[in-house]
């Protein structure tokens, strides 16, 4: 089937080189299908027609490849279809190869390829090239094969029939491979694809632009230059009104965030009330209640501000651009979100070729760089909370490893301070490409498990699940374990169930990594081991060498921890192990389903929890899948639910067991896969039901808390609730007054110790208004555990210099028996520290002449 426009001068060039590569003319037929050719292309097609087996067929009306390919297929008598251009682009002696795989029945549609392993394409220009990588990537989200642009394909004559009669533009293929969905095989035939010799090519702006109307389409969403248009004069509207209530509140005296958001709600209902009856006016969804619509419409607006939010914070606060300027670009950025958010959600078409599916594929990857965004515009100016203060002085104190954690997180923010300065951007900078990597990695592992619904859907957890939310904007060890224990599980997937051995490569340097991040992902390789025990497949593998080469390669990378310990007599692993049972005796087993709940959302622990029950089987057919995925779920959840038998266990441990049961369980969210009536098929029914608004409440409420801890607000007070978060560079402030004030009246520079573990110390560190920090230590001073100040302190200060204690609470630094370790130890004194003329936290502080060093606590010495 060849669609032809004006080819005159390459059509009989082509059928000779057809009927070449197929010589057995007599069961086949070639149909030409002429859009109103202007040349010689009918009349050429016709004279083939007395002697070979050709048929033309005129079509009228305007041109469209998509509509021609139909035409042409509802003609056919045959039942395979080959399309190609005429152009002579297409290698007509690649036939053979692209109908072998349909005619021995072990594919569907058959792909000449220009981007598979050995396709080529010769004789573009750059900007074609350009153009071409762009379309494609737009298709991604809608099919997984690498060149779905291409014209040159085969596939049944039915399938091409079963096409909706309104599909349009000059893509058929990806149509097709659209509705076929992950169900569809396809196979891609590597081609050399010639740039034509004669005639232009019918590409142009217009063919482009139905292109990106036909994606939208496909993704449900009703994007035009009409409704562009007009959603544009509405916004205009809408700003104008915006504008006028913003600078009113201001001028009365209002604060950023509240005048902000106060303005922005006005303006939503005008730009609704305009959306629904002009802009995005018709039958779709028709059938929708106005208040729900109108929710849907608040929803995404409520989304917009809190990006608008982000844009406001970064332009007056880091670029120091006046409010009434940096408004507008903040206005249009939320444009943006709003247009979409209205297209693909609030009118979204609802027409029967709209395929669900590819509409989740679109909601993932649209939440995910939301999500991404908004993280990226407020991370520099949320403040860090004292963790990721203690990690930043990790980097100023660059080593092996810590007692506490292994070194990955210092080191990461290390080289994020080096490109950005000591601030808190500086600290969170690497944040960004863990955020991408653990992304790809998600959707590596979701895609190799189920296809590339299951991959986007992990994604689409990453962007919402609360635990991975949190993690993405704050610089901890967490961070890049994450990014690790995915990209592990990935690997194990694909070397132990799919046998590939170079999988083993990349098995070691993410359990490696891993290592040097969090000592927790040492537990996927007993997991691991118990699922090659117990699946006959993964056993060969106790008898080949890339396991144990793997496990080589990840004791290299560790080997800086292990050289660390070997010098500290073992310090950090006796810490993370029997001393923790230790120090914190407790009942702590049912936390591991309260975390789940809490920090999962209920709406997933709730499936996570189901998918060890009978609907497992329904959740993945396939037994080795579903045995790795809960396996290496359900061993790291019991090596917790035991330890927390004797002591606490921390939310931090536990969640990332359950990153390997996400893509079953995430699939299970968006598709009926328990049929009946019975108890557990309603559960399933209620959590699918459940899960759509459950997704969008968790990012208003993530955009929300980042809002609330920059800009505030509206009607609450930002405090941190007392958790010791917020006003400490105000804190540190205050200190630096009161150490010039010892300074000055004894002549000496004092020691400020905060009485805590690292948590006050290391705030006050950062924050320092000198920068710095080689005077700040920890309770380590009076003989209690201060983690790895105990390491940084000098023991050869002179105990002779004055002591500051210090902490946001009276606890400990009241204590009478804190004599016994400090010399000439005052009152307990008091400060408020104040911001925007509130007091937002007390200072609690006293005054020593000096400390005892028999009472100081280092690595090698315990006081008693």
């Amino acid at each position: 089937m060849v669609p032809t426009l004006d080819e005159g001068k390459n059509i009989d060039r082509l059928l000779e080189r057809v009927f070449a590569s197929l010589p057995d003319s007599d069961r086949m037929e070639v149909i030409i299908v002429d859009d109103n050719s202007r040349d010689e292309t009918v009349a050429r097609a016709k004279a083939w027609a007395a002697d070979y087996p050709v048929r033309v067929i005129e079509r009228q009306g305007p041109p469209d490849l998509s509509a021609s390919v139909l035409a042409g297929a509802r003609a056919a008598h045959g039942e395979w279809v080959a399309v190609m251009d005429a152009d002579g682009s297409h290698p007509p002696e690649r036939l053979p190869d692209l109908l072998a795989p349909l005619r021995a029945g072990s594919h569907d549609v058959s792909i000449g390829s220009r981007h598979a392993p050995g396709g080529r394409t010769s004789g573009w220009p750059w900007i074609r090239h350009l153009t071409s990588r762009t379309a494609t990537l737009l298709a991604w989200p809608f099919t997984d094969v690498a060149d779905p642009m291409a014209g040159f394909f085969a596939t049944s004559r039915e399938r091409l029939l079963a096409l909706p009669a309104h599909a349009a533009g000059y893509k058929i293929l990806l149509e097709i491979l659209v509705q076929g969905g992950d169900r569809i095989r396809t196979t891609e035939v590597p081609i050399t694809f010639e740039d034509r010799q004669h005639g232009q090519s019918k590409l142009g702006l217009k063919q482009q632009l139905t292109y990106l109307q036909r994606l939208s389409y496909l993704g449900g969403g009703r994007i035009s230059l009409g409704s562009a248009s007009k959603f544009g004069l509405v916004g205009l509207s809408g700003m104008l009104v915006d504008l006028l209530i913003f600078h009113f509140l201001l001028s009365s005296g209002a604060r950023l965030g509240s005048a902000h958001v106060a303005s922005f709600v006005v303006a939503t209902l005008t730009n609704f009330a305009l959306n629904y009856r002009w802009t995005f006016s018709g039958d779709a969804q028709a059938d929708m209640k106005l208040s729900l619509r109108y929710l849907r419409f608040f929803t995404v607006a409520i989304l917009a501000l809190m990006m608008r939010g982000g844009v406001l914070v970064l332009l007056v606060q880091v670029f120091n651009l006046p409010p009434m300027l940096a408004i507008f670009p903040a206005i249009v950025v939320t444009a943006g979100v709003n247009y979409l958010g209205s297209a693909f959600y609030v009118f979204a078409s609802t027409a029967s070729g709209v395929i669900p599916r590819v509409r989740w594929h679109l909601a993932a990857l649209g939440l995910f760089a939301y999500v991404l965004v908004l993280r990226m515009l407020y991370m520099g100016q949320v403040e860090l909370i004292p963790d990721e203060m203690y990690y930043w002085m990790y980097s100023q104190h660059l080593a092996l490893s810590y007692l506490d954690h292994p070194p990955l997180v210092g080191w990461l923010i290390a080289a994020g301070t080096a490109l950005f300065g000591d601030t808190i951007f500086g600290v969170r900078a690497m944040l960004i490409p863990l955020s991408l990597m653990g992304a790809w990695y998600f959707y590596r592992y979701g895609a190799t498990m189920g296809g590339r619904t299951a991959g986007l859907l992990c994604v689409l957890a990453v962007a919402v699940v609360p635990f991975f939310t949190v993690s993405g904007v704050l610089m901890t060890p967490d961070a890049p374990m994450i990014v690790a224990w995915v990209a592990a599980l990935y690997y194990f997937k694909r070397a132990l169930i799919d046998d590939e051995p170079t999988a083993f490569l990349g098995l070691g340097l993410a359990m490696g990594l891993g290592l040097l991040a969090k000592y927790t992902i040492a537990l996927l390789a007993p997991a691991a081991l118990l699922f090659m025990l117990i699946d006959p497949g993964a056993r060969r593998w106790f008898f080949r060498p890339q396991p144990y080469l793997a496990v080589l390669l990840a004791t290299l990378i560790f080997m800086p921890v292990l050289v660390w310990n070997w010098q500290h007599d073992w310090a950090s692993f006796l810490f993370q192990g029997t001393r923790r049972l230790f120090e914190n005796p407790d009942f702590a087993s049912y936390l591991v389903i309260v975390y789940a709940l809490l920090l999962l959302s209920p709406v997933l622990a709730v499936a996570c929890f189901q998918a060890f029950g009978p609907v497992r089987q329904q959740l993945e057919p396939d037994q080795r899948r579903r045995r790795f995925m809960l396996i290496m779920t359900a061993f790291p959840l019991a090596v917790f639910f035991i330890y927390g038998l004797f002591t606490v266990i921390k939310f931090h441990w536990t969640l990332p067991a359950w990153i390997a049961m996400l893509p079953m369980v995430m699939v299970g969210l968006v598709r009926d896969i328990w049929p009946g009536q019975s108890a557990l098929s309603r559960l399933h029914g209620r959590l699918m039901r459940l899960w759509i608004p459950s997704t969008l409440v968790l990012v208003i409420l993530y955009g929300m808390l980042l809002h609330y801890f920059t800009l505030g607000l509206p009607g609450l007070r930002t405090a941190d609730f007392d958790s010791g978060y917020l006003g400490w560079q105000e804190t540190a402030q205050a200190v630096a007054q009161i150490e010039q004030e010892v300074a000055e009246r004894t002549g000496r520079d004092p020691i400020v110790a905060g009485t805590s573990k690292w948590a006050v110390s290391a705030a006050l560190a950062f924050h320092h208004p000198e920068g710095r920090h080689d005077h700040i230590t920890a309770q380590n001073i009076i003989g209690m555990s201060g983690s790895m100040w105990e390491f940084w302190f000098d023991e050869d200060t002179d105990p002779g210099r004055p002591v500051i204690l210090v902490n946001y609470s009276s606890k400990l630094i009241d204590e009478d028996w804190l004599e016994l370790a400090l010399i000439g130890l005052g009152p307990l004194e008091q400060a408020r520290i104040m911001r925007d003329g509130e007091v937002i936290r007390t200072l609690y502080y006293r005054i020593a002449e000096g400390f005892r060093p028999e009472q100081l606590r280092t690595p090698s010495r315990i006081p008693e």
